[in-house]
Formats: structure tokens, sequence, C-alpha cells
């Protein structure tokens, strides 16, 4: 591995540090905040439906929020144990090295473009006509 590939994986481990200790604190913020869990208190609050549907709402946009940094948190730590294996940069469906460009725009990325799209498609299903 030359210099610049070499400075070019520890931006890239920095950044991947840094996503995943903001994920960590943005999960700890929303989690003291207990708004992933309704509380019996707070649902005793709710005097009529449009209160009601205000805290499910909330709860269900807390939730999400939950299930995002989790799966970031998730994606983080396998780039990093990628990068410590030495498998880091190389898509895990064709083997090709991701871009750097690729990489620095989406450090935690697992395929190049093409690959990362074909996986959204199988993902998703067919696309409306």
């Amino acid at each position: 591995m030359n210099v610049d590939t070499q400075n070019h994986v520890a931006v890239l481990r920095g950044m991947l540090e840094f996503q995943l200790n903001e994920a960590r604190m943005e999960l700890r913020v929303l989690q003291n905040d207990g708004a992933s869990v309704p509380s019996e208190g707070k649902m005793r609050e709710v005097v009529d439906r449009k209160d009601e549907a205000e805290a499910a709402q909330a709860f269900e946009v807390a939730d999400a929020a939950v299930e995002r940094l989790m799966r970031e948190m998730a994606q983080c730590e396998r780039a990093l144990d990628r990068l410590a294996q030495g498998r880091y940069g190389d898509c895990s469906d064709c083997g090709e090295p991701i871009p750097w460009p690729r990489l620095m725009a989406q450090p935690a990325a697992e395929r190049c473009a093409d690959c990362q799209r074909a996986f959204e498609r199988r993902s998703h299903g067919p696309a409306p006509a």
C-alpha cells in the first residue's frame, strides 16, 4: 500500500469512527429522552384522538430514528472490521475496488455503485412500470 493509499485509508477510518460516535451519541440522546418508548405517564396525558394520533406519530418517528441509527452503527462497525481485515474498499459482490470518491461520500459502502444499484433492485423488487 503506497503512502497516498495509506493516507486515504486513515482519513476514511477517521470518518467511519466519527460517524459511528455521532450515531452512538444521537442514539443515547433519543434513549435518554425516552422518545422511542411510550411511557404510561405520557399515554395518560392524551386527552383526545388528535393528541393520541400526535403521540403515536412521535413514537413512530423516534422508533424510525432509532432503527436508522442502529443500521448506521452496524454499517460503520462492519466497515471498520473490513478495514482491520484488509478487505476494506473491495466490493462485496464483484470484488472490484470501490472508487475513492464513492468511499469518501459513503465510507461504509460495501459495494461499488453498479452492484449497489443491482442489490437495491433485488431487495425492493421490480420497479413499477
